[in-house]
């Protein structure tokens, strides 16, 4: 059996199988900005530090911040790890379950290449599978052990950590996943519903009321004149004539 060199990752990475798992707390704004990556450690409620890495079932090249607006799933696992091929099943699962909106990557650790495209094969992955030669990606994310999968939500924050593979975790998961694509897409809704409606700034000339826009007085009421009609002068009767004495 080769010796697998792994003196740059903490002792835990290299004996255990198992671990914990860590929630993140909300983060501080519901708007989706996706942050510039920091170098790391990988830490709940903390941006997630930068991954670049070339697949090697053709998928391309991987960057974490080409996918922003996306929730992302990263696994680090080892084709010697028994645990990682318990675990690879729901993470196909997951992928095929949320094309689209939910990016799983897969960041194998192996001290060499060779084995890492078979094991997933094997296993029917189709998620990109990328080989982290040296150990650098892990080293900055301060990978605790095998399996370890980050949950990263749509603005490029870490939201959960799985330390380690535990029946069920393909279930919890999922309904993190969930929980994330359904805040990403209210978020855009209550920015628009939060955003106050604009005020026209008034000018100098709409301020100041125009003459010709004063309301005018109005006229004063007209005398009615009385009409005397020829069918009334015609009734009048003319005086009588007193006889002479």
């Amino acid at each position: 059996m080769p010796i697998r060199r792994l003196a740059l990752l903490p002792l835990a990475f290299v004996l255990a199988c198992g671990g914990s798992k860590k929630h993140a707390e909300d983060p501080t704004s519901s708007a989706a900005v996706v942050a510039a990556p920091h170098e790391g450690p990988a830490e709940v409620g903390k941006q997630a530090p930068d991954l670049s890495i070339q697949s090697l079932n053709a998928k391309g090249d991987v960057k974490l911040g080409d996918l922003g607006g996306k929730v992302v799933v990263v696994d680090f696992w080892a084709t010697w790890c028994g645990p990682c091929k318990q675990s690879f099943p729901g993470l196909q699962a997951l992928s095929k379950r949320h094309e689209g909106k939910v990016a799983v990557v897969g960041v194998s650790v192996n001290d060499e290449q060779d084995g890492i495209t078979d094991f997933a094969k094997e296993l029917g992955t189709t998620f990109p599978i990328g080989w982290d030669k040296g150990h650098a990606i892990a080293d900055r994310w301060k990978v605790p052990t095998m399996p370890s999968s980050y949950v990263v939500d749509a603005t490029g924050t870490v939201r959960y950590v799985h330390a380690g593979y535990h029946a069920g975790d393909e279930a919890e998961i999922e309904k993190e996943v969930a929980s994330l694509l359904s805040d990403a897409a209210s978020a855009p809704v209550a920015a628009k519903k939060a955003e106050p409606a604009p005020v026209a700034a008034a000018s100098a000339s709409d301020a100041e009321p125009k003459a010709e826009d004063a309301p005018k007085p109005a006229p004063p009421p007209r005398a009615r004149a009385k009409k005397t009609t020829k069918k009334k002068a015609a009734k009048k009767k003319a005086p009588k004539k007193t006889p002479d004495a």
